[in-house]
């Protein structure tokens, strides 16, 4: 009879260890991967390798044939157009084949990146999340991070990027300037 609640109680023990050690996992940050992206139009990809000391698992095919991050004529070629020494999860790049715009990391402070321009993989303009939000009380916060923005809409046709913030501002970029168009 004293095994049948003792281990009941170790079952339990066990069931608390694995929900605590699940939950420490499920807010982090997802690792880099490499992966790429090809232009509405089809004429151009991009491609995001992840940095070597970030692995988790690398693509092999596409190191294979992409040997940096950055803008390929989507026809089979492996040099660049332009490269970037940058990372980022979450990238729109242009079908004019010279702009990108570029999503932030994982938000933890508003001092981080929002969203950056560019041109030929040079730098344009960026904001950083403080430039955005007017109202920090508004940013959906996790344990380790918050959400500063929704999902965000690229017009490849129309040259634009438009950013709707959880505080309810709303933005209108051009994506060959990154300039602000509306507010």
């Amino acid at each position: 009879m004293r095994t049948t609640p003792r281990l009941i109680l170790i079952l339990y023990v066990i069931a608390l260890a694995l929900s605590f050690a699940l939950s420490a996992t499920a807010d982090t940050p997802a690792p880099p991967r490499d992966y790429m992206k090809v232009t509405e139009n089809e004429k151009y990809v991009l491609v995001m390798l992840a940095p070597p000391m970030k692995w988790v698992s690398k693509d092999t095919e596409l190191r294979n044939t992409y040997k940096e991050s950055g803008l390929y004529r989507n026809d089979g070629s492996s040099e660049p157009l332009w490269a970037v020494l940058w990372y980022s999860f979450s990238v729109y790049p242009s079908s004019d084949g010279k702009h990108i715009v570029r999503m932030g990391p994982w938000a933890t402070s508003v001092d981080d990146l929002a969203l950056a321009f560019y041109e030929n993989g040079k730098e344009l303009k960026k904001y950083l999340i403080k430039d955005l939000i007017k109202d920090e009380t508004k940013l959906k916060r996790t344990v380790s991070h918050f959400f500063w923005h929704k999902e965000p809409r690229f017009n490849d046709k129309d040259g634009t990027m438009l950013i709707e913030t959880t505080d309810g501002q709303t933005y209108l970029f051009s994506v060959t300037t990154g300039e602000i168009l509306k507010k």
